[in-house]
């Protein structure tokens, strides 16, 4: 499994590659499963805001250049600002777009996928969706993958990007990219992990998965 820090990014971008980081929003209260918006609303918790603020200063080095794109859910608005905030940058207009939210490409049927995840069993239904590429409300994972990554790519117009997301969508894109081999609970993509996709000087593209590593 091919898998960074942020030093790691950081010294990337030092030897010139431009990295497109799409990060998982920090730690939000737990979810109520029979929210048919995903739990738009939900925000993070004060710890979330730390560690987001954290996150930032991690990388406030490279602020120079970064770009950042929000879901419009609560949660990785808080979660970009917070970042934002971190990298010494106050408060910038942060953009969201809804493909790194609920109109993902990875969901086929939105109402379907909701029915599928409240009946529980979360984790299994998923790790059954990258074994085959196929679930009830998904779409083709392999497809929706690189729509994502068209779509990011096109957006993509900075030095670093912080385009803040949800763990589902990291896990699939890592997974059909080939980064992580196989998915469990215990490695499973946490608060502020990222996929990564990497322009090399080369022009040369990389995969990775980003552990975030700025709190326990």
């Amino acid at each position: 499994m091919n898998e960074w820090t942020l030093d790691d990014v950081r010294a990337a971008l030092d030897a010139g590659a431009r990295v497109l980081l799409m990060v998982r929003h920090a730690e939000r209260p737990h979810m109520d499963h029979d929210d048919p918006t995903f739990c738009e609303k939900l925000p993070l918790t004060p710890a979330g805001r730390r560690m987001a603020e954290d996150f930032g200063r991690a990388l406030k080095d490279c602020a120079d250049g970064v770009q950042f794109i929000s879901s419009p859910l609560l949660r990785t608005r808080q979660t970009a600002a917070g970042i934002a905030r971190g990298m010494g940058l106050g408060e910038p207009a942060i953009p969201a777009d809804d493909t790194l939210g609920n109109t993902t490409p990875y969901f086929a049927d939105r109402h379907a996928v909701f029915e599928l995840f409240r009946t529980g069993d979360f984790y299994n239904k998923i790790f059954a969706y990258f074994a085959t590429g196929e679930q009830r409300g998904f779409a083709n994972l392999h497809a929706a993958t690189e729509k994502l990554e068209a779509w990011c790519l096109a957006h993509f117009t900075g030095r670093l990007g912080i385009f803040t997301t949800h763990d589902l969508y990291n896990a699939a894109f890592l997974y059909a990219k080939g980064v992580v081999p196989l998915f469990t609970e215990e490695n499973w993509v946490r608060f502020l992990d990222s996929a990564a996709i990497v322009l090399n000087p080369d022009g040369t593209r990389t995969y990775t998965f980003v552990r975030s590593n700025v709190f326990p």
